[in-house]
């Protein structure tokens, strides 16, 4: 039986073995148009993908390892969503009163706690906050102020306040018992009486607000502040106590 015939002889080009180029090699065969289009399909994705992480790593870097500013007043007010125009104007008195460097520290004074309606969030980020101390002042309508006075979360003003800010406010003060045990409710508080608040529904923050408030709002100091300074400087200012 002879071999059958083809038309390709041993020695044809489909026969002989193909070695790998080089991606140098490759690339010396191609135009540019072509080098372009061999880029785009082979690494153009992987490139965008690595300068995506990359960024982002970057940004995670710059924001753990860059200074942060110095907070010297965060105030936790409930239940008082203030006006943009009321709330910058507050802002801006209390950072001139502070002196403070906006390179370098800044105050925070959150509106948005709202306990009225029952708000899990608020009362777990308000709870969170005061006991690791990142809360100094504290502005919440007389019913809900009365809770934390009562369950210890308030520093007592006759240790805070110097004697002439505390005379000058004496017919102001918020006084309550707190609790000796956590089955007692404020109504039955069985603890020492103290003085832990300054009703302040005339201050001029809380204009929108007269006429039909029926709770009035309580000021105080929480008693794990770090700076309980410059939270006694802000009520002196608010009360007019500094002129």
């Amino acid at each position: 039986m002879t071999p059958k015939e083809t038309r390709l002889d041993d020695s044809a080009e489909i026969y002989k073995k193909r070695e790998k180029m080089t991606e140098r090699q490759k690339l010396s065969d191609m135009n540019t148009s072509e080098k372009w289009e061999y880029f785009k399909q082979y690494y153009l994705k992987k490139l965008i993908s690595i300068l995506v992480i990359a960024g982002f790593v970057g940004y995670l870097l710059y924001e753990v390892l860059s200074p942060k500013p110095d907070t010297v007043l965060n105030v936790a007010m409930v239940n008082y969503p203030l006006n943009e125009e009321t709330l910058t104007q507050l802002e801006n008195d209390i950072k001139e009163l502070l002196n403070v460097n906006p390179e370098t520290q800044n105050i925070v004074i959150d509106t948005g706690y709202d306990l009225k309606n029952h708000d899990y969030a608020s009362a777990e980020k308000l709870t969170t906050y005061a006991f690791a101390g990142e809360l100094d002042l504290f502005i919440a309508p007389e019913s809900q102020f009365i809770k934390y006075a009562f369950s210890n979360s308030l520093t007592p003003l006759t240790d805070a306040l110097p004697t002439d800010v505390y005379s000058a406010l004496s017919d102001r003060l918020f006084s309550c018992r707190t609790r000796l045990n956590d089955e007692e409710v404020p109504a039955e508080a069985q603890g020492p009486e103290g003085v832990y608040g300054i009703y302040a529904e005339d201050l001029p923050m809380f204009e929108a607000y007269k006429g039909y408030m029926q709770d009035p709002p309580v000021i105080g100091i929480f008693v794990t502040s770090k700076n309980t300074e410059n939270a006694v400087s802000t009520i002196r200012h608010l009360f007019g106590l500094d002129k």
